[in-house]
């Protein structure tokens, strides 16, 4: 339990601290793939809390229709599509940095921004129409830092300058499009061939209705 506390207190760390956190982990091997997981999941489930329990003045998702399952899917695949993104294409740039370290680096940069949205919930429930913008504020702010907390640990983890992890966040961009191509892809086919079976299964048992 104190070696999880610490891990926790150095997520904290690498928040106001990223250059030199992000360099702990990459050198020093501090960073935690299952803390990184359980910030990612984290961060899914107040996805869920957050279309259920935010007040009314910001919230417009309807609780007959509301998918959890679907929420939890759409917040946790897209930093896996990144993570392995950014692996495919910085090894093509050099990249020092492993699947691993990319990993873990996306899951501590999530941390400011759950805990952002978790005061966001109670917030939100409190907030007059007036100052709404205040939502919006917080929210921004919290994308902004997890943005700079991953580019920070991008650079330190490949050892990039400024302009080459800009240039290979371009090239993970193109490579996040190729990869959501063909995930659709093979998901419309992965349909088709349910719906094929689905025909020749219920084919098959008239045919053999009509023998016996």
């Amino acid at each position: 339990m104190k070696q999880f506390l610490e891990l926790l207190k150095f997520a904290r760390y690498t928040m106001f601290h990223p250059f030199d956190g992000f360099y702990e982990i990459k050198y020093r091997d501090r960073g935690n793939a299952l803390i990184a997981t359980i910030f990612i999941v984290i961060n899914a489930i107040l996805a869920v809390v957050s279309a259920q329990f935010n007040g009314f003045l910001i919230n417009f998702t309807n609780p007959a229709r509301m998918n959890s399952f679907s929420i939890i899917l759409f917040n946790i695949t897209p930093l896996l599509i990144f993570v392995v993104a950014n692996y495919s294409t910085t090894t093509l740039f050099d990249g020092k940095g492993l699947f691993r370290e990319i990993y873990t680096v996306v899951g501590y940069s999530l941390l400011p921004f759950i805990i952002i949205k978790l005061f966001l919930v109670f917030l939100s429930n409190v907030l007059t129409y007036d100052e709404l913008a205040l939502y919006t504020l917080f929210m921004q702010i919290g994308r902004v830092w997890f943005y700079f907390l991953v580019f920070c640990g991008l650079v330190v983890v490949h050892e990039y300058g400024f302009f080459k992890t800009i240039i290979t966040l371009l090239a993970t961009a193109l490579a996040i499009a190729i990869i959501t191509f063909l995930g659709l892809l093979f998901f419309a086919l992965f349909q088709q061939l349910l719906a094929f079976i689905s025909i020749f299964i219920e084919e098959l048992s008239l045919r053999l209705e009509v023998w016996l």
